[in-house]
């Protein structure tokens, strides 16, 4: 068991410990190796420690362990919700004394397994990696291998809400998507009332139909939504460089809030995220014409967009955030995931927000259950774009979808860049140089002005001549030069111009 340990480290199954007593830390490695699913439990090494990282793990003994013995299981049997029997024995290394503990994975029916004192959710644990995470609302059905049972949270009633507060709009937006995908859908000829109950969007009590948590994030009023839940609402931010930085001054290029019913949502920042990327040209598989697509495939952002949406926990006030980087586009969610990353792709039953989902799917903005990670990997794949990634955040309690930009576009930037400084008159040349990086807003006011009297320049131009993100330029200087008279535009009645350019007033 030794060797093993010093060959792989701490693993989901294996655990060493100091531990002169049986302490909390202990317990709780117990618990979560009774509780992580399709583990098989997992041993615990009790008087071994390794001395430093990348040293070797060794045996430093137990000063008694046959106290040590009668301690665990007496907690094992008083402190937990249902009593636990690990197998324990004793092993000589090096002449010290270890303490063996095997901990057996309960049966699902008895799952979760918590301290009786702190309660569920925080009683419970989880064996995620070499870990052990403090268990959260989602995790105590996701121990189980089965989704929350009706109603869950997102079938609730929400009793301080009437069908007058949700947004008419989003309705008729869902019968808009629904009847592209299928004109002939028998909800179509419902009333709104009885689509809504149909689509568990709303529930009858008392004779009253009132309406569900999954009906207020679907087809709530911009008001309703910011009364019950105030941080139900997707940003789009748009971020200069490839981090996020805290300089207030250049933090953000742009930023879209949306506090809408989640399909309106859900089209106003698609939008976004396609007008705001780069296009390139795709050669379906079989096809005899290119199409023009974003670099970034718009079902892979689509779908990432969507499982944000449909997948998040809205238990917890953090809004979904799009981030766009210079050379990726981050979609973070509130809550891990239900499913070990391992498994992500694979489907399963684990849902967060099933309503939700099964409305996404019925308009087809999202997959299948548990095929939408295994869509955004084959479309970015398809389309020779970098491998997306997947981190589920426990601690944090978020999960994040990474879609990079093809290597390519940044490539081609520079070789563009590097070709308009060789076209500048040498002391333009010399200018631009020395307007790199950071400096204060008139100086760098100046050097645009003195760029445009030399040749009707666009705002993409400007801002690879300059280094800055194209957005955060135009919105900070080269809009308000124009507004104040120093810059005219070349096409002043026809601002999205394909020719558009900046020229000195």
């Amino acid at each position: 068991m030794l060797r093993e340990l010093n060959s792989v480290d701490e693993s989901p199954g294996i655990e060493a410990k100091r531990a002169s007593g049986a302490g909390k830390s202990v317990l709780e490695t117990i618990i979560a190796f009774a509780n992580e699913p399709a583990l098989g439990g997992g041993y615990l090494l009790l008087g071994v420690e390794r001395i430093g990282p990348g040293q070797a793990y060794h045996a430093v003994g137990v000063t008694d362990p046959d106290k040590l013995q009668s301690d665990l299981a007496s907690q094992c049997a008083s402190q937990l919700n249902q009593p636990l029997r690990p197998r324990m024995r004793v092993e000589s290394i090096d002449g010290q004394a270890v303490l063996v503990v095997f901990v057996a994975e309960v049966p699902l029916t008895d799952k979760p397994v918590y301290l009786r004192a702190t309660g569920l959710p925080r009683g419970a644990f989880r064996r995620i990696g070499s870990t052990d995470q403090r268990c959260t609302d989602d995790d105590l059905w996701a121990l189980r291998r089965i989704d929350e049972p009706q109603p869950g949270f997102d079938a609730k009633v929400v009793e301080d809400c009437s069908l007058d507060e949700l947004d008419p709009d989003a309705v008729a937006e869902y019968r808009r998507l629904r009847r592209l995908v299928n004109p002939q859908a028998e909800e179509l000829g419902y009333s709104d009332d009885d689509l809504l109950e149909a689509l568990l969007a709303a529930r009858r009590v008392g004779g009253v139909l009132k309406p569900t948590v999954a009906g207020v994030l679907l087809f709530g009023r911009p008001l309703t939504l910011r009364r019950l839940f105030p941080t139900a609402e997707v940003s789009y931010v748009r971020v200069v460089g490839t981090e996020w930085v805290a300089d207030p001054e250049r933090r953000f290029a742009a930023t879209l809030d949306v506090r809408k019913g989640a399909l309106l949502a859900f089209r106003q920042i698609a939008a976004a995220i396609e007008d705001d990327l780069p296009r390139g040209f795709y050669l379906p598989p079989g096809a005899m014409q290119s199409l023009q697509e974003p670099l970034v495939p718009r079902q892979a952002f689509r779908e990432a967009l969507a499982n944000a949406i449909i997948h998040r926990s809205y238990r917890f006030n953090q809004p979904t955030m799009v981030v766009r980087y210079s050379d990726r586009i981050e979609f973070i969610n509130t809550g891990c995931s239900l499913k070990p990353v391992a498994e992500l792709g694979r489907t399963g039953p684990a849902q967060r927000n099933p309503v939700l989902a099964a409305v996404f799917r019925d308009v087809e903005i999202a997959e299948a259950k548990g095929s939408g990670i295994r869509t955004i990997r084959r479309v970015c794949e398809a389309h020779g774009c970098p491998a997306p990634e997947f981190e589920s955040r426990r601690e944090a309690g978020t999960f994040v979808t990474v879609l990079r930009l093809p290597v390519i576009e940044a490539e081609a930037a520079d070789q563009k860049v590097a070709s308009e400084v060789a076209t500048l008159p040498p002391e333009l040349a010399t200018l631009v140089a020395t307007l790199q990086g950071r400096m204060t807003r008139d100086h760098l006011r100046a050097g645009i002005v003195r760029l445009c009297a030399w040749r009707p320049l666009s705002g993409g131009e400007l801002a690879e001549l300059l280094g800055r993100d194209r957005h955060y330029l135009r919105n900070k200087h080269l809009i308000p030069m124009v507004a104040s008279g120093v810059l005219a535009l070349r096409h002043p009645g026809q601002p999205n111009h394909p020719q558009q350019a900046y020229v000195v007033a």
